[in-house]
């Protein structure tokens, strides 16, 4: 049997049946015989979705026809992977990394042994403009874009492409709902239930392992090369992370908005920070020395989380992960960062 082969690095003790339980319902996992393998596997292809589907967006409406084989992921890879998906194109992965992350490559290794497509290629640049005559060589049967923030300018050109997979207007944009609406168009609908349930039980076992998160007060931020940004805005996706391991936002969240510019920590705010547990997170396109000239400022080491030890910095390529949360992505976050928290709460208490 496989153990928790996507994470970076090995799984903590306390949370290991319930992570290992989540990577069992994703597939992530392999065991038993060859011959219940292909029966299981060929169970979960077995879709519910009728089709023609009808694709409904707040931009217009696209329909695909059949089961689509050829995927094109703008900004979907983790859904894409999680349901055993191989796109033929995608995004690069969250943070602009050059490379797929280690769970993402697990992940993709096992969606191959099933998958008629064995590679991505290309990995398309996030923050560049669509490429659509690469897009369009692809020749796919449909783009997921559930995620993709510019789908206003986009959405015709695309959708002249291949149907195009979007939250249908007044749908909460949560990563429950994009996840099953992608499972949906992939027609693989109850594993996309059973992979957010998956995620729902690794942090709900977390918290039962650490009541004494509830009582805490947690402050999450992010610099940015331009910015810091203020990421404990409740009810966000940015929030999301921490709020489900119990932990409160700090007393001066309410200082700041969910969108620019009320999400801007200025040098003068700094010390609306402050919080029992001060969690920052440094992008990976910081020039050298930005990083240590946040953490060297005066008013960053004067916050009592500092003093006190109850900073944590996060690990790499975590930045971009947490505040876009994802079943491979928020089940990787939380066997890195989990220890961490772990280890600083009771300095907190």
């Amino acid at each position: 049997m496989r153990t928790f082969a996507i994470l970076r690095h090995p799984q903590p003790r306390r949370a290991a049946a319930a992570i290992t339980a989540a990577v069992l319902v994703v597939s992530l996992a392999g065991c038993g015989t060859p011959s219940d393998t292909q029966e299981s596997e060929a169970t979960q292809s077995a879709g519910t979705t009728e089709y023609p589907l009808k694709l409904d967006t707040p931009f217009g409406s696209t329909t695909l026809e059949e089961a689509p084989e050829r995927v094109v992921a703008i900004g979907d890879l983790d859904d894409a992977l999680a349901l055993g998906v191989v796109p033929v194109g995608s995004f690069k992965p969250a943070g602009d990394a050059e490379e797929l992350y280690d769970y993402e490559q697990d992940a993709l290794e096992e969606a191959k042994s099933t998958s008629p497509v064995k590679r991505i290629d290309p990995l398309f640049d996030p923050y560049a403009e669509l490429d659509y005559e690469a897009i369009a060589e692809l020749d796919p049967d449909v783009i997921l874009a559930a995620s993709y923030w510019d789908l206003e300018k986009s959405y015709g050109t695309l959708s002249e492409i291949a149907p195009v997979v979007a939250l249908p207007k007044g749908t909460d944009s949560n990563w429950e709902n994009r996840h099953e609406l992608v499972a949906q168009a992939l027609d693989r609908e109850q594993k996309g239930k059973d992979n957010v349930q998956a995620v729902e039980d690794a942090f709900a076992e977390a918290r039962e392992e650490n009541p004494e998160f509830a009582d805490l007060t947690l402050n999450y931020a992010v610099v940015y090369p331009t910015q810091v940004t203020y990421m404990s805005v409740p009810d966000t996706e940015a929030s999301w992370f921490f709020t489900q391991l119990g932990f409160q936002p700090g007393p001066e969240h309410g200082k700041f908005g969910k969108e620019y510019p009320k999400d801007v920590v200025s040098e003068e705010q700094t010390s609306l920070l402050d919080a029992d547990i001060v969690v920052i997170g440094y992008h990976s396109l910081l020039e050298d020395g930005q990083r240590e000239k946040f953490e060297d400022s005066s008013l960053f080491k004067s916050l009592p989380a500092v003093k006190n030890g109850t900073y944590i910095p996060l690990p790499k390529g975590h930045d971009s992960s947490i505040p876009q949360p994802g079943v491979l992505s928020s089940l990787d976050d939380l066997e890195a960062v989990l220890p961490l928290l772990e280890e600083t709460a009771p300095k907190a208490s």
